[in-house]
């Protein structure tokens, strides 16, 4: 499985990030010869094996880009890097112009100019459903506008581009303020987990199932850029995850539902998993509890 991979020359941008620290080693067990970018790479998570490289690069500057794919002249680029602030401010369209859609099509134009590279990016369970009248973020407008101007991108010059358009993911080394690496940190620390109503109910998908879709799209032929939805297919209240949490860590008595207010615009949006099923071979096989005795024992070894 994943032979497509091996020997490849192969960029990792965002591999600092949750979905890149568990991708890039995987790439790198398979056999393929993996370049881990990120604007930081003091942040790296796990250790260089040999052949897993480091280089510092801004996907918002398009000069950085090109560097790095003359440079190592990859086969194929995983576009991991994003803002990922979901919050509703618009202060925050800035930065998430620049680091969500700019780097995204910086990859995209470098990569069509220079010839033979698959794309392989990441859309988001944010982007707007055809029963949204607009996106609900300035995240979920950048990720939407990213996706666009990549079928377009593809359309007009070929270029490869495959699109795996997430659930809620989760599981070891997630960003402490994602709200379930809080909460077990809050319980772990025997400290008030200070929640919304947590009526909000989510497609969670294991990130152990999420980059054998990501090894899946890079392995096998390439078939359009339609996006891809890597999901369960099953939605999940949020006050059940947490709730299970607790119990797992015996300490249901620190949620605190209700003291915060909700996000507004929160969207409900399971994966349609007919698609990975016939392009990559693909179902999730991990079920949430599994995946959260796991995220719990990550954090609190």
């Amino acid at each position: 499985m994943h032979l497509g991979i091996k020997g490849k020359n192969i960029v990792v941008i965002g591999a600092t990030g949750f979905i890149g620290s568990h991708l890039a080693p995987a790439l790198a067990l398979h056999g393929s010869n993996v370049v881990c970018v990120s604007r930081n790479i003091r942040n790296r998570q796990f250790l260089t094996s040999k052949n897993m490289i480091w280089d510092e690069c801004d996907a918002s500057n398009r000069a950085d880009i090109k560097r790095i794919i003359n440079r190592y002249n990859p086969k194929i680029i995983y576009h991991l890097t994003s803002d990922s602030k979901g919050g509703r401010a618009i202060t925050l369209i800035p930065d998430s112009i620049q680091n969500d859609l700019m780097a995204t099509i910086n990859i995209l134009l470098e990569s069509a100019q220079a010839g033979g590279i698959h794309v392989v990016m990441t859309g988001s369970v944010e982007e707007p459903g055809k029963d949204d009248k607009y996106p609900c973020s300035p995240y979920a407008a950048a990720k939407a506008a990213s996706t666009a101007y990549a079928r377009m991108i593809s359309s007009i010059s070929g270029l490869e581009v495959s699109i795996l358009r997430l659930m809620m993911v989760y599981g070891p080394n997630q960003k402490n303020y994602k709200v379930l690496p809080y909460v077990i940190n809050q319980l772990r620390d025997g400290q008030l987990a200070e929640l919304g109503s947590g009526a909000r109910a989510l497609d969670w998908v294991y990130v152990d199932d999420v980059i054998d879709a990501f090894l899946r799209a890079g392995s096998l032929p390439w078939t359009s850029a339609d996006p891809i939805d890597i999901g369960t297919g099953s939605l999940m209240r949020l006050r059940d995850c947490l709730e299970m949490i607790g119990e797992l860590m015996g300490r249901a008595d620190l949620l605190r539902f209700g003291a915060i207010d909700n996000r507004a615009q929160e969207r409900e949006d399971s994966a349609d998993t007919e698609l990975a099923r016939l392009r990559l071979g693909w179902k999730a096989k991990t079920n949430f509890r599994d995946g959260i005795q796991a995220t719990i024992n990550s954090i609190i070894k």
